[in-house]
């Protein structure tokens, strides 16, 4: 059951004046719906913090926020996932997606390319409060891009809307959709993954398919090379509109896409990784681009991968984090700000359950239901109340202790709790 009727919540920004008394009395209203004995309405509230140009916060304005604010009128009780996307860094816009346990999306933030999905598209129509993506029913995951998302339905087929210039939607066209389409081809998928401009599926038989941009080798496709010390081809096509298998890959457990490459689990805890290299972020010890997947180094054991703009992260079986790539806004978290082309650990942070990637700063969710953050802060993205870069982890929502699920776009500056 929704805690609130769903009209209430479109609100379109231009509207924002209006809101502040709207929100208010939303909160209060969700606050007496829970029992004494029950963790509070606030700290039960999907949260965001970071920059918010676009009404990426969710909480019926624009302005940025330094600590978390509620996104309005979502809550707990009825989240599954979130997943946030975006473009442009620390100046660019932003989107955010949430599955409810009913099985239906709820989205928020920029609507310039239909990535909404809720019908509408305008350079203006940005909607600051959360509203029902149009049509989707039976969802168990989703995920979001630069200004593409996707949904996994039960069935195990896969739906997109939003920007489709790179074929991101995978629908066999370039025509952007306001409304979920189906992805064509692709069915008994267990997981998905969004980059900037490009998708990615894991089957239920552990190989991986892709689609959209190949610019930088991130839809994995191009053949390898035949000797070790041949020169590595350049990516092949330019882009893909429908999904295409990934070669040599077929024990895979887990995926997820940076800004343009990507990471795969595989079943016995290493990684492959391919596209962009140009700051280490796939791990290899160079800085070539990879259009095929080759193995991160010195990295066992994972249990689950981030992709940030150009970096990676992973979490370890003992609850522990290594990281890599681009670092100078600290984002590899190692106290530093030296680049890393292999992953090196996480320091000071333990008993890690879930985390995140944004395009220069992480997430991580501990065992105890806390969060953590570091990296670049310059829009207050790591939520901590200051703009001051962090190179290790800073604890954010310490109060509330029931966090059990982080996002954060992989080429954005925000970040959502819940």
């Amino acid at each position: 059951m929704h805690p609130l009727p769903r009209k209430l919540r479109r609100l379109p920004v231009a509207a924002v004046t209006a809101v502040p008394a709207v929100v208010a009395s939303l909160t209060l209203l969700g606050s007496v719906a829970l029992p004494t004995s029950a963790a509070s309405a606030y700290d039960l509230r999907l949260r965001s913090w970071g920059l918010n140009t676009s009404g990426q916060l969710g909480d019926g304005t624009k302005t940025q926020r330094l600590t978390p604010t509620s996104v309005v009128g979502l809550s707990g009780a009825e989240l599954a996932s979130v997943a946030a996307g975006g473009t442009g860094g620390s100046t660019g816009s932003g989107f955010g997606l949430a599955l409810l346990a009913n099985g239906t999306v709820e989205s928020w933030g920029k609507n310039d390319k239909g990535q909404l999905g809720n019908g509408a598209t305008s350079a203006t129509d940005e909607w600051a409060v959360p509203s029902l993506v149009a049509g989707l029913g039976g969802v168990q995951a989703v995920a979001a891009g630069g200004a593409h998302a996707l949904a996994l339905l039960k069935d195990g087929t896969v739906k997109a809307w939003g920007l489709n210039d790179k074929s991101q939607l995978g629908d066999g066209t370039t025509t952007n959709t306001n409304l979920p389409v189906t992805v064509a081809g692709l069915e008994d998928v267990k997981a998905i993954a969004a980059g900037d401009a490009f998708s990615m599926a894991l089957l239920k038989d552990g190989t991986v398919k892709t689609w959209g941009s190949n610019d930088k080798g991130q839809l994995g496709i191009t053949a390898k090379p035949a000797s070790s010390t041949a020169a590595v081809p350049a990516p092949t096509p330019a882009t893909r509109t429908t999904a295409v298998v990934v070669p040599e890959l077929t024990t895979v457990k887990g995926i997820t896409a940076g800004a343009s490459h990507a990471l795969a689990l595989l079943a016995d805890g290493t990684v492959m990784s391919w596209g962009l290299n140009d700051k280490g972020q796939l791990g290899d010890d160079t800085v070539v681009n990879k259009p095929y997947p080759v193995p991160v180094l010195e990295l066992k054991n994972v249990t689950e991968l981030a992709g940030g703009g150009s970096h990676s992260l992973a979490l370890l079986q003992d609850r522990t984090l290594r990281g890599w790539g681009l670092n100078t806004n600290g984002q590899v978290g190692d106290g530093t700000t030296t680049q890393r082309n292999t992953s090196v650990p996480v320091p000071g942070v333990t008993g890690v359950v879930g985390i995140a990637a944004g395009a220069a700063h992480n997430l991580a969710v501990l065992s105890d239901g806390t969060v953590q953050a570091w990296g670049l802060n310059d829009k207050g993205q790591l939520g901590d109340g200051t703009t001051t870069q962090r190179n290790t982890p800073v604890q954010v929502l310490a109060k509330s202790g029931s966090v059990s699920m982080v996002a954060a776009p992989s080429n954005g500056s925000f970040s959502l709790a819940r």
